[in-house]
């Protein structure tokens, strides 16, 4: 049976988190648990939609782990189905040719310094219009013009 929590995160479903329990999203993406220790989850993210597929690596506290991919409609924005009685279906990613080598340590590594702060700030990328480059300078102008005249104050005051 599949449920929308991490097994183990409701006492109900009656389940443990535990080396090879796995969830996939709708748009295809698959995570695998590949350890459990001292309250942290070690896990594997695919990204299915990436060719070649990406496979981030990461670990979190279990209850952070737990919050992030249960599904709760008033705080979750991703909704995982858990499995915990079936293996994992190893399968999809062969046939989409997952390539040997490497693994990245998790998702930090590929984005960049903006991409993390833009998606921290939920701030929107737009193309920068090359017919605005003379706002800068107005701007660099009236700095500079405050500038010089605290400067002149200051030489003033000290005179």
């Amino acid at each position: 049976m599949s449920t929308n929590d991490v097994p183990g995160a409701n006492p109900q479903n009656n389940d443990i988190l535990d080396i090879g329990c796995w969830a996939e999203h709708e748009d295809g993406s698959l995570i695998i648990v590949e350890g459990t220790e001292d309250n942290r989850v070690i896990y594997s993210i695919f990204d299915m939609a990436k060719i070649p597929i990406i496979e981030y690596r990461d670990a979190m506290p279990k209850i952070s782990f737990e919050k992030t991919f249960s599904w709760n409609v008033k705080t979750s924005k991703e909704k995982w189905t858990w499995h915990d009685k079936s293996p994992f279906p190893w399968n999809r990613i062969i046939k989409k040719g997952f390539s040997d080598g490497g693994r990245l340590a998790s998702a930090e590594h590929i984005i960049t310094a903006a991409e993390r702060v833009a998606e921290s700030l939920r701030l929107r990328g737009e193309e920068i219009d090359d017919d605005n480059h003379h706002r800068s300078n107005d701007t660099r102008n009236r700095v500079n013009t405050i500038l010089s005249k605290i400067g002149n104050a200051i030489d003033k005051f000290l005179k």
